[in-house]
């Protein structure tokens, strides 16, 4: 959804509160199926140290959604962590307009040694596709936060100016993956 001012948050709550019946917007795909047809496929991964408490931090940042860069928001009804179900939207301004990207997060991704989620977009998005932030305790100790992605322009404005609009994809994750690094080190 795009807005010529910054979105106030009474009306993004309205948003989100909407936006919790709509279906995503892609169909027959997902990060757990072996081939994606017709999507572009990312997977970015940074290493944020070693050991349990260095695991624990970076798990407290992401429940805190600290893994966004600063240049971007959250909106959420939800204050901490993710739950299945839950509609969440990243606000991001772009050539002076102001985009509420809407998705639902799909699955927890939980375990001794991992932490995190998947989200989907829903039919207000930019893009459409799946994005899955990760937490992952390795067998050698080490910590690493990865994103994994499957998307395509969904919007027309995206599809049109697709060159700035995957610049963008790739600055949010070298983005992420910085603020990341700072929260855990």
């Amino acid at each position: 959804m795009i807005y010529l001012l910054p979105p106030q948050p009474e009306e993004l709550n309205a948003q989100l509160r909407l936006w919790q019946h709509e279906p995503l917007s892609y169909q027959g795909q997902s990060l757990q199926a072996d081939r994606l047809s017709g999507f572009i496929t990312d997977l970015h991964r940074v290493r944020l140290g070693t050991g349990p408490a260095v695991f624990q931090k970076a798990c407290e940042a992401m429940d805190r959604w600290e893994m966004f860069p600063c240049w971007s928001s959250v909106a959420r009804l939800n204050d901490l962590g993710q739950r299945e179900g839950d509609v969440v939207a990243m606000v991001v301004r772009i050539c002076g307009l102001w985009w509420a990207n809407p998705c639902r997060i799909l699955r927890r991704c939980d375990s001794e040694t991992t932490h995190g989620f998947v989200y989907g977009t829903l039919p207000e998005h930019a893009e459409c596709g799946e994005e899955q932030f990760l937490i992952r305790h390795e067998p050698d100790d080490s910590v690493w936060y990865e994103i994994r992605a499957f998307s395509r322009p969904r919007h027309w404005m995206a599809w049109l100016a697709f060159p700035l609009a995957r610049w963008w994809q790739c600055r949010f994750v070298r983005d992420s993956q910085a603020s990341m690094v700072k929260r855990v080190g």
